[in-house]
């Protein structure tokens, strides 16, 4: 037998990958279609017609045959040349990558509110734009390093004011919070298959505004494997991408999202919703800190704290692996031995945390914290009836 099935299964809270349902293994590998049939070819565009709520856009939804990190470096190598001046958001790790990755690309970028406990400042990020004399914007939405929610809404307002091409990194909150790509003026977004969409890793999906879709055709420096307009025109043509589709993920993200239209997308909000706030709650009734404390909006996708004093949360994290086959993610980077990030994304239900924290509980108790059996639990619930109650 091969030693992988020769034992259990870790139950994953971490922020990508997340547990996949049953229907969304099996529906993998039910069909053995080739990528250039009909049959095939009406599964993916009812795939990309149903994620068109979830990005709030009324614009066609593109797949790339990547994860999320190859799909933004591909918006961005699409939309902005070496004549841009990017301002970029870098107050997260994913938001410091965006600001590499850039740089990479030859694309001249100025980052700003660096440091994981940095929030946006409007007033700030105008005149950083006007005294750049910026053509684009770039932000993560929802970053995994920290929890923090940034404001694109807002921020879509200044990039419209300053006729900037504005690029969002999506790919841990979509399907988990409500993004409404048209409404708050974002130029391009890019989500992967690994998060929210609660399928295998390996594909993301891409909404461009008409307006990017513009300056796309214009740049002659388009990459080859992630090119828009190739990519659209295909899909417009004969409903396929250029290059061989990955069916068997793209049969899990359409079962994913027919599980999550049956639940109803608002439903799927507010379990996130109630979720999260119940998990804050919970962390904060065993001892543990919120990260970061500067954080004005968190994440529905994730909790990010700091540990009890005198807590290693690489032991922690250890020992709740190794004791109940639960895996939840230690901080990052020098963060790695002061916080836990606990994920709530995609296929995870109340019973699901209730599990994780009487799991922890325990482990906490064995670490010296004798009082605090039951704590974690007892919040939780409190709070998530509290708001599923009041909907």
């Amino acid at each position: 037998m091969n030693h992988l099935f020769a034992k259990r299964v870790d139950k994953l809270y971490t922020p990508g990958p997340v547990n996949i349902p049953e229907r969304v293994y099996l529906a993998s590998i039910l069909g053995s279609y080739h990528h250039r049939t009909k049959e095939f070819s009406e599964i993916l565009v009812d795939t990309l017609e149903m994620l068109k709520p979830f990005f709030g856009t009324k614009e066609m939804v593109m797949p790339v045959h990547t994860t999320g990190r190859g799909a933004l470096e591909g918006i961005y190598s699409n939309l902005f040349t070496a004549k841009d001046r990017i301002v970029c958001v870098a107050n997260g790790k994913f938001g410091e990558m965006a600001v590499e990755t850039l740089q990479r690309l030859g694309i001249e970028v100025q980052a700003c509110f660096e440091g994981w406990k940095t929030p946006v400042d409007l007033h700030e990020l105008e005149n950083l734009i006007v005294d750049f004399k910026a053509t684009g914007l770039v932000s993560v939405f929802n970053d995994t390093s920290n929890g923090v929610i940034n404001p694109i809404s807002d921020m879509g307002r200044l990039a419209r004011a300053y006729n900037l091409l504005f690029v969002v990194d999506n790919v841990s909150g979509l399907a988990c919070m409500p993004f409404n790509m048209d409404e708050w003026g974002v130029d391009a977004v890019a989500t992967a298959s690994q998060k929210g969409l609660m399928s295998p890793v390996g594909v993301s999906f891409v909404a461009m505004s008409p307006k990017a879709a513009e300056v796309c055709k214009a740049n002659p420096k388009r990459t080859l494997y992630v090119d828009f307009i190739d990519i659209r025109k295909i899909l417009e043509k004969k409903g396929e991408t250029p290059g061989s589709t990955p069916v068997s993920l793209i049969l899990s993200v359409h079962e994913a999202l027919n599980m999550m239209n049956e639940e109803g997308i608002e439903q799927v909000f507010l379990r996130h919703k109630a979720i999260s706030e119940g998990t804050k709650a919970a962390l904060e009734a065993l001892g543990f800190q919120l990260y970061p404390s500067t954080c004005k909006v968190r994440s529905d996708s994730l909790s990010v704290a700091l540990v009890p004093a005198g807590v290693s949360a690489k032991k922690l994290v250890a020992m709740l692996c190794e004791q109940f086959h639960l895996r939840i993610g230690t901080g990052l980077d020098a963060m790695a031995d002061q916080a836990v990030r606990i994920a709530h994304m995609g296929y995870c239900y109340p019973e699901d945390m209730l599990e994780c924290f009487a799991a922890m509980e325990c482990i906490l108790m064995e670490l010296g914290y004798t009082e605090c059996m039951g704590k974690g639990t007892a919040a939780f619930i409190k709070k998530y009836k509290a708001l599923i109650n009041q909907r």
